[in-house]
């Protein structure tokens, strides 16, 4: 019996300070690990509205490089500015998700398009008179932030000059 009792007194515990400095470092390090996962997911959510918004770009881009190929002077290269409310929705699928009007309960993308006839030279090469078509498609949206935040905008501007085949 006393060697039970003499190896209950050498055994120590934790004492109740350690305990409390031992948990709040544990409570630290997991609120740095919540915080960042909050920062992770913000960027994800920026990231895909930066994507959409590129891709809408692109993609209104390549239609116009397109039609200036097969009709340089048709009516979808006439000088101006087109405004579309796109959705990212159906993004990439068959059918358009842009429309002239806006659109109601989505996250909205503006997509504006100018398009510039013979910018005195600018950006064209060859003999003058030289005709050109200067582009420029701008895409505005307004990403959530981490802290819900969608009062501010972003825009991506995409440019390309265009010029009938000789």
């Amino acid at each position: 019996m006393t060697t039970f009792k003499a190896s209950m007194r050498n055994e120590r515990g934790f004492t109740l300070a350690e305990v409390l400095v031992a948990a709040s470092i544990i409570l630290i390090g997991l609120v740095a690990i919540a915080s960042g996962f909050q920062y992770g997911t913000s960027g994800v959510a920026n990231g895909r509205g930066e994507t959409i918004a590129t891709f809408l770009a692109e993609q209104r881009l390549e239609a116009l490089k397109a039609a200036a190929i097969s009709d340089y002077d048709g009516t979808l290269l006439n000088a101006g500015v087109t405004t579309e409310f796109c959705q990212s929705s159906n993004i990439g699928g068959t059918g358009t998700n842009c429309q002239s009007t806006a659109i109601t309960n989505a996250p909205s993308y503006t997509r504006v398009t100018t398009i510039v006839h013979n910018p005195g030279g600018t950006g064209c090469t060859g003999v003058a008179p030289f005709l050109c078509k200067r582009i420029r498609v701008s895409v505005t949206y307004r990403p959530v932030t981490s802290a819900g935040d969608a009062s501010q905008t972003r825009t991506v501007d995409l440019f390309a000059v265009v010029a009938p085949r000789s």
